[in-house]
This record gives C-alpha cells, structure tokens and sequence, in this order.
C-alpha cells in the first residue's frame, strides 16, 4: 500500500477564494451598462455641456475688469465662499481662476450625487426589491454586484473627466489645469461612490443607505464652507472634507496633483472598508440591526399618518438643515452690507433691490434644496409600488387615488414644516447680527409663501408616479436649481427662468396673489390628473 502526498502550495486556495468572490463582474457590469445607458448618457452630456456654455457666459457677465474685481469683492463675503469655493489672492479676475471658484462647487456635489445614486441603485435597491436574489441564484461572488457598481462609477467619472477636460480645452484653457480641475471634480465624487458602497452594507433600506450617503456629503460640503469663512484660501478646518482636497488642487493658480492622491487613497480604504462590511452581513440584511417591532409605540391612524410616519426621519434631518442653513445666510446679511460700503457696483444692486431682493436670492436657495424633499416624498410611492411595500397597503380598503394623493399633501405638509424653520433661520439670522428684531416674523412669513411651489412640484412628482416615469421629477428639480444658481451665469432666457416656481416666487419683495394662486392651482390640477391616470392604470 502506497500512500501519495501531495504538498501544500501556500496562497492558491486563498488566491482562487478572491477570484472567486468576485465571479461575475464582468456580466453585472454590462447589465448595469445596459439598464443606465440612457441616465448615465444623460448626465454626461449635460455636465460636459455645462463645461461649453459656461466660460461664454462668464465672459459675458463679467466683460472688464471693475465688474470682475467687483465679483472678487462678493466672492468673500461669508456666503459666497460657502456657496463657491476659496479664493488664493492670485489672478483672481483672471477667467479661468473665475470658473474654478464658481463651478468646482457645483459640479463635485452634482457628480457625487451621480455616483451615490449609481451605487445604491445597483447594490443595496437590489437586495431590497429582490432582484438581486435572481442574481445570486446564479454563479456570482459575494462581493460582484458591488464591485460592478464601483467600477461603473469609476468609468463614468473617468468619462466625465475626459469630457470635460476636452471641453474646457477646446475654450483655450490650458490643458492640464483644466484636467487638474476635472479630475479633482471626479476624485470626489469618486469617494463619495465609495461612501455610498459603506452605506449600503450598514443600512437595510435604500432610503437609509441614500440619505446617510447624501448627509455626508451635506456634512463635507458644509465643514469646507465654513472652513473657507474662517481663512478665505483654506484653513485647517476645511482639510476635513474631501471637497477641499479637490478645490486646493489650485487648478490655475498653482496647480498641485497630491491632494488628487489623497482622494484616491481615502476612496480605496472606503471601498475596503465596504468589502470588510459585506463579508459581515447576510443578504438582505445590514450590519446595523433594524430596530423592529415596538409594541408600545402608538398606532398609525390612517394613511397619511402612515406617510408622515414613513417620511418622519428625513423630514426632521430637511428640517435641522434648512434651519442651520438659514441661520448661516441671515447671518452674512451684515457681512454683504459691509462689503457695499466700500464697492459702488454692490451699493447700486443694494439700491435697486434693498436688503430684501438679498433675503429673496438667499430663501429661493433654500427653497429650491426643499424641492428635493417635496418630490422624494411623492416619489415614495413608486418606490414602494416597484419594490412591493405598497402592496400591503392597497390589499386592504385603501384606494389608489388616496394612497397617491395622501403622499402628495405629506410632502406639502412637510415642506411647509421645511420653510418655515427655513425661513425662521434667516429671520434668527439676520434680525440678531442686525439688530431688527421685526425681521425675523417677516422671513419667517417669506418662507412660508415657498409652500405653492413646493406644492407645485408635488403635484409635478404625482404625475410622474402615475406615468411611472419618476425622472421627470428629478429632471424639475434639476431645472430649479440650475436656473435659480447658474441662470444669470449662463444667460438663460427669461421665459425659461419665469418656468420655475421657485423662481416665481418673489417674497419678501412681493407675495404676488396672481403667483400663488396659479402655483396652487397648477398643483391642484397635476394632482388631480395624476390620480385618475394612477387609478386606472395597471399596478405593475
């Protein structure tokens, strides 16, 4: 009898039980290009354009230099550096220097929130509306579905990065200050992908995993904002967040690539943080345990007392938010009166407009971010209805019509709780550093006449759930935004602007009772046509 040994080769198994885990990235990955390849063309196309129309519209609205040296002047002032970016005292009026500071904002939080939406949507609403046990079923590794979602994150960013660096060469910027520019855009958004891969093995639902996602890059937004106020090229404080890392890169003042490198190790350590987490968990579950039942707690009367009880979380997070950030812009009233002592283009603004056309710019800011909530909250519906949460509702003596519109006056109940501590902020804000203590139950009341539009844009989302096209929603609230913050930037034509209900809006210039009542009435009748056509239609 002869006995045959064979000897161990130490790291082959281990070698092929990494192969292994991530069996089946290459199909997921073309699957997920498959499902995206009109969202995702889409958001390339618009970002990249953005990068054409913007330096024609810089140079328009700033065409010599006393207009320019006059922007530097509004650029420090507390709230534009939170709202921009930080200013280096080099070549400041210079146009490339211009779009750096305006625009590297903007894109970071609309390319970050890209890549949140991209990983949640592939990984952890999978899991939670069952597509992704057909998935498993077959030969997939545990760590594939997430894998293929950070690599379709990074190949977008990389395509946005090229894109976007042709484009502002093609305008005559210089090359590898454009591209420090733009891949510094995407080194960030690149991260927050990556907090976004953590966030969807901490939390069970999407919702949860979405929303500490964007609260995170709320939180980073801020901590560099505030940071910038305190020292106006950076303090210490603003290193906190990865926004500042890509915004001290310096394109066109100083370029330097290691804050760039900084961004792609703390991405790589999020993503191996989110592989670690993964291996911890059971599908469809989180590493952070639900709570569950609560027998104490009191029952649910109803179903818009359901709605508001879905909605409580994120409508108390909105709240504190809009609050904190009302505070701040009231705050910089005084800062923007002291600036105009000393510049003429600020005091003959100040003069056309008072200190309420600053007040109506700074709560049409807070209001257009409230849309967000408005059409999240509506849109619950047909994420409930895909998933099949609202199948328990409906099963029982609940319409169609009135689950659908019970959402709709939610969220309208809820933005009106958003603008009222919105506007109460501002109020707090600007009464107490200016000594008028009358201003505060005015903006508080300036906040409040913002409920139409956000009911407007309500009524918008109930249509688009009943026509189960849930982008149109989101494609509104981009229009707001971008028309209220780069409308006069990128010369946009004044009946395009006059769409926006925010921009409609003029308080506490003037409550136009014409305004408000045809917002009303347009949300009345979008959610009126929006339940008939939910009614009628199929469920799935």
């Amino acid at each position: 009898m002869t006995a045959t040994t064979v000897a161990h080769q130490p790291g082959r198994h281990e070698a092929a039980t990494v192969a292994s885990a991530f069996t089946g990235v290459g199909t997921l990955l073309r699957l997920a290009l498959r499902r995206d390849r009109f969202r995702l063309s889409v958001w390339i196309a618009v970002l990249t354009l953005m990068m054409v129309y913007t330096p024609n519209a810089l140079k328009l609205a700033y065409p010599d230099e006393a207009q320019r040296e006059a922007r530097v002047s509004l650029m420090k002032t507390p709230a534009a550096m939170i709202m921009g970016g930080p200013m280096f005292g080099v070549r400041e009026t210079d146009l490339a220097v211009m779009m750096a500071n305006e625009l590297m904002l903007t894109l970071i939080v609309a390319t970050s929130i890209l890549a949140i939406l991209t990983v949640i949507r592939h990984t952890r609403a999978e899991e939670e509306a069952g597509a992704a046990e057909l998935v498993l079923s077959s030969v997939v590794g545990r760590y594939a579905r997430t894998a293929a979602a950070l690599i379709l994150t990074a190949g977008v960013n990389a395509i946005l990065a090229l894109t976007m660096t042709a484009a502002m060469a093609s305008a005559g910027f210089a090359v590898i200050d454009s591209a420090g520019m733009c891949f510094g855009v995407t080194g960030v958004a690149m991260v927050f992908g990556a907090v976004a891969a953590v966030t969807a093995q901490l939390w069970r639902q999407s919702r949860a995993a979405t929303g500490a996602a964007m609260g995170v890059l709320a939180l980073a937004a801020l901590v560099r904002g505030v940071g910038d106020v305190i020292n106006n090229s950076g303090s210490a404080l603003s290193w906190f967040s990865p926004v500042a890392w890509a915004q001290q890169m310096r394109p066109f003042v100083e370029l330097r690539w290691w804050p760039f490198v900084m961004l792609v190790v703390l991405a790589v350590a999020l993503m191996a943080l989110a592989a670690v987490l993964e291996s911890r968990r059971q599908y469809d579950d989180g590493v952070i345990p639900s709570t569950g039942d609560r027998p104490k707690a009191r029952p649910i009367r109803g179903v818009f007392g359901l709605h508001m009880t879905l909605q409580r979380g994120q409508t108390i997070g909105w709240t504190v938010a809009l609050l904190l950030s009302g505070l701040a812009f009231g705050s910089m009233t005084k800062s923007l009166l002291d600036v105009a002592e000393g510049n003429e283009l600020v005091q003959r603004v100040l003069a056309q407009q008072g200190t309420d056309g600053v007040y109506t710019t700074l709560t049409q800011f807070l209001a257009a971010a409230a849309t967000a909530y408005a059409v999240a909250t509506v849109l619950r519906v047909h994420s409930d209805e895909e998933s099949g949460l609202g199948e328990p509702v409906l099963a029982g003596s609940v319409s169609r019509w009135r689950w659908l519109l019970t959402a709709v006056a939610a969220a309208i109940v809820g933005s009106t709780v958003l603008m009222f501590f919105a506007g109460l902020g501002m109020g707090l804000g600007a009464g107490i550093t200016l000594g008028e203590p009358q201003t505060i139950w005015r903006l508080t009341l300036a906040g409040l006449a913002f409920v139409p539009a956000q009911a407007a844009m309500a009524g918008l989302a109930a249509l688009a759930v009943a026509v189960r096209l849930p982008w149109i929603a989101w494609l509104a609230v981009t229009f707001v935004i971008i028309s209220l913050y780069l409308g006069a930037l990128l010369r946009l034509p004044q009946w395009l602007l006059d769409v926006s209900p925010i921009g409609q809006t003029k308080a506490p210039i003037d409550y136009s009772p014409v305004a408000l009542t045809a917002m009303v009435a347009a949300a009345a009748a979008l959610a009126l046509v929006a339940g008939i056509i939910y009614r009628r239609r199929d469920a799935v």
